[in-house]
């Protein structure tokens, strides 16, 4: 099988990069294992997003009285809180599959293996193109903290999946999945200390930034 482009990984940049070379009258193949969706979907932004949503209702139904209101011991359900962002995943999940499933590409649901710069391995398969896009997302970094092994530890992957709020937490970094992991928890009712190197949180950002949080 000949193409002009092929994309390796589904998610938000692979479907992106597929739908551009398309646009321009390339034959596009886009190849990804699955589950489909991507990083975004998944495991990123749209889940935190979710999440952080039921937390800032929270956080606001706590000022209620601030309001005129009067509401009796507001508290999260966790379970319930992952089961509605489980839900919407899924649904934005479906809709890219929706997508990568347009005739306008070619999609190969297997692991891709290089054969040569202008040959991969698809499965049982070889096929052949002018380019390739790679654009497979990320995984954890590990990082070797003395003790944290034995010690035991969640990612930011683990912890999207929580079904009982931690009576405390400690979150290692103050980049951005962690400030929102920390403020999410914070806001549910965990003890949340967040310990970073860095002379301010969000260190990648200006400093400005970090100063209201």
């Amino acid at each position: 099988m000949k193409f002009d482009v092929v994309v390796i990984g589904g998610g938000s940049a692979g479907f992106a990069a597929a739908s551009k070379a398309q646009s321009e009258g390339a034959k596009v193949a886009v190849v990804d294992k699955g589950p489909l969706g991507g990083l975004c979907i998944l495991r990123g932004c749209m889940p935190t997003k979710t999440i952080l949503r039921s937390s800032n209702i929270l956080a606001l139904i706590r000022r209620a009285k601030e309001f005129g209101l009067s509401v009796q011991n507001p508290s999260a359900d966790l379970p319930s809180i992952n089961d509605r962002k489980n839900r919407l995943i899924t649904e934005f999940a479906n809709y890219r599959i929706e997508q990568l499933n347009d005739p306008r590409f070619t999609l190969i649901k297997e692991n891709a293996f290089f054969l040569s710069q202008h040959e991969l391995k698809v499965g049982q398969r070889i096929i052949r193109a002018k380019n390739f896009i790679i654009a497979t997302g990320s995984t954890i970094a590990e990082f070797q903290v003395p003790g944290l092994t034995e010690s035991g530890f969640l990612t930011s992957d683990d912890i999207l999946e929580l079904r009982k709020v931690p009576t405390s937490m400690i979150v290692l970094g103050a980049g951005p999945v962690a400030v929102e992991l920390a403020q999410f928890f914070c806001r549910i009712g965990t003890r949340t200390t967040l310990i970073q190197r860095s002379n301010h949180i969000l260190s990648k950002g200006d400093e400005d930034l970090a100063r209201p949080v």
